[in-house]
């Protein structure tokens, strides 16, 4: 077996923006599908591991895309496993059209979760090391993001069913589509994403209220922003995040 796994996806009208180019989710739902095929192939996807009361929980994203896909246009999707670092498990990707132009590139960190003794599963004993491919498609050491200092904006979001995912909690992509939906109306009309680094730090559910807090980072000549997602009732910060953006 090829130990990167390869797919195709075609872009949709239903999978863009008012601009014709790809939704941040239909990259994020590329991702996601792709890592769960691999997985799956490789015999510990999430609904494997959960028979096994294990499962996935990512802890750090970060996505970067060179070119937005638009409406026509065919990417393909290559992924796989890139290594171990501790108790966490590295996936990277990258996104090419035909021509082999990358659209877009990320690299992931992810703990198996034992679930009954809420606490990190040996990867050793879970996951092959002759399924890793010693290749990072970003060489990111996941460093610890700045926290929101001054919030700037602020917005509020309610924990729906289509949220929740196998693990009965909310997806890591919800939290970075509130983040990306906080930005002043001018940004989000102008700009678009190009980068966006995830530390996920706690769990929310359905029916739970979010607080998307927003600092913009005036030191960086370019948009940068800090966030930080809390639960509203509880006050615990669940993802911290920072985002830059390039207008168009």
């Amino acid at each position: 077996m090829d130990k990167i796994f390869r797919k195709t996806y075609p872009i949709h009208y239903y999978e863009v923006d008012f601009r014709g180019l790809a939704l941040p989710q239909t990259i994020l739902n590329f991702l996601q599908d792709a890592a769960g095929d691999h997985a799956a192939a490789l015999g510990f996807s999430v609904l494997a591991l959960l028979k096994k009361r294990m499962t996935w929980l990512l802890s750090r994203y970060r996505v970067q895309v060179l070119r937005f896909p638009k409406v026509g246009d065919s990417v393909r999707l290559a992924t796989w496993p890139s290594g171990k670092k501790g108790v966490f498990a590295l996936r990277d990707f990258e996104a090419e059209d035909p021509e082999g132009r990358i659209f877009f590139r990320a690299t992931s960190s992810w703990v198996l979760w034992n679930i009954p003794d809420r606490q990190p599963a040996r990867l050793e004993e879970n996951l092959p090391d002759e399924a890793t491919v010693e290749r990072r498609s970003i060489d990111d050491p996941f460093l610890p993001l700045p926290a929101v200092e001054r919030v700037d904006q602020e917005a509020e979001f309610k924990v729906w069913m289509q949220d929740i995912d196998f693990n009965n909690h909310v997806n890591h992509a919800s939290y970075i589509l509130w983040a990306l939906e906080t930005p002043p109306e001018e940004v989000l009309r102008s700009s678009v994403p190009t980068e966006i680094e995830a530390a996920y730090k706690a769990e929310a559910f359905y029916g739970d209220e979010v607080v998307s807090r927003l600092e913009r980072d005036a030191s960086a000549a370019e948009t940068v922003f800090r966030h930080g997602l809390f639960h509203k009732a509880k006050g615990t910060e669940l993802v911290r995040l920072r985002t830059s953006w390039r207008q168009l």
